[in-house]
């Protein structure tokens, strides 16, 4: 069968389920039943049913009556939906049209009919690059089964870089985040729906700062997400470790530094473009013909290295890269790497300051040396493959 054939049936069926509830209620109205009563006879349907709500508003006008105003005034005390209230005063408005005259009825009780609202959404944050992107997931239970996902792909240079809206079953959802986006490399954790929703937005700004359209999607976001805020902490990861308990603790900034050696950290690497010029310079000082003495040559490699730290580590980076690290303190945290979690959260917390061109961030320094390292030999990880580095990020 067709798709427009199946949507035929389905309008079809739903006409004639309004039809039957149209005749209950006309039925109730000749037994002279009250407008409370009639509602709550049919409120068992709608709730079953909420898309049966607005045609059968439409089709109350076929009860052209006082009895049938009144139970449309009750519905409008009991219904939430913006929709399905404009519904009832449109009816309302065509049975004065008619002739139909009522006492308006004033009610402050408790609503008896509420339509089924979508479920608080649960979150997914993904391990970033070394660029900055990572996987972002918000998928919020509809009234009916399943779940609307918001699916994206967002970067703290470029804002948001990918967004599709779609709908899964609840075993869907779970083969996406199971099967097609986890990988050893970028892990994907739980995360509140609240927060995910946050750092969405703080993409979608980043777009607008830098006057970089947002994807056609983005206002789905906006309106099925207009009621998800977030009033925690930012970043996450202080909800589970207190910073100025972390303060002053020498060794586990000391210790950061052996965070390359595990991911996403190991590959993670500065832009071949920023650290040229220090690379270049670095080559031409080790394998220059003058003749230095070993003191000499080590002074000028230092003042190089001290030259990258600043130039590259602007207060603007520093913060970049505070916010990155503390981001994925979150994901190290949820997948029980408590140590190394506090371990990025000190050297996160020590990069408020600038770096110290003696005993400089450990985590940053190490980055830097790799980058150099790779730089000078002109064969670095970031040469070869930093152009298809975010592909890493496996997409659905």
């Amino acid at each position: 069968m067709s798709t427009r054939g199946k949507g035929n049936e389905t309008d079809a069926q739903l006409r004639k389920k309004v039809h039957e509830i149209l005749g209950e209620v006309e039925a109730a109205q000749d037994q002279k039943a009250e407008p409370k009563e009639i509602l709550q006879r049919i409120s068992f349907y709608l709730k079953q049913e909420a898309s049966l709500t607005i045609p059968l508003i439409d089709d109350l006008i076929q009860l052209p009556r006082s009895q049938t105003a009144l139970l449309l005034e009750e519905m409008m005390s009991a219904l939430q939906g913006k929709k399905a209230l404009k519904a009832v005063k449109r009816t309302l408005y065509r049975l004065r049209q008619k002739g139909v005259q009522w006492e308006r009825k004033t009610s402050h009780e408790r609503p008896i009919l509420r339509l089924p609202q979508p479920g608080a959404p649960q979150g997914y944050v993904g391990a970033m690059d070394s660029q900055g992107s990572r996987v972002i997931i918000i998928a919020r239970p509809r009234p009916h089964g399943g779940a609307r996902v918001y699916f994206s792909i967002v970067s703290d240079l470029e804002g948001v870089q990918r967004l599709e809206v779609i709908d899964l079953t609840k075993k869907g959802l779970k083969e996406l985040i199971d099967e097609s986006l986890a990988s050893d490399e970028f892990p994907v954790v739980e995360a509140p729906g609240g927060y995910s929703a946050h750092v969405l937005r703080e993409a979608a700004a980043c777009s607008q700062r830098h006057g970089k359209p947002l994807p056609l999607r983005y206002e789905d976001v906006e309106k099925g997400l207009s009621d998800v805020p977030w009033d925690g902490q930012v970043p996450l990861i202080y909800q589970y470790i207190n910073e100025e308990a972390l303060e002053g603790q020498e060794r586990s900034l000391k210790e950061s530094g052996v965070l390359h050696k595990i991911v996403p950290f190991s590959s993670w690497f500065l832009k071949p473009e920023d650290v040229r010029q220090y690379a270049e310079a670095i080559k031409e000082a080790q394998e220059s013909h003058i003749i230095l003495a070993l003191q000499q040559k080590d002074a000028r490699l230092s003042a190089i290295y001290r030259d990258a730290l600043q130039g590259l580590f602007t207060e603007e980076q520093r913060l970049l890269w505070k916010r990155r690290l503390e981001e994925m303190a979150y994901i190290l945290w949820k997948m029980g790497k408590e140590q190394e979690a506090r371990m990025a959260v000190s050297a996160a917390i020590d990069l408020k300051s600038p770096l110290s061109p003696i005993e400089p961030n450990p985590f940053i320094w190490n980055l830097l040396l790799k980058s150099l390292s790779g730089g000078v030999l002109g064969t670095t990880r970031g040469e070869e493959g930093r152009g298809e580095r975010s592909s890493l990020i496996i997409t659905p």
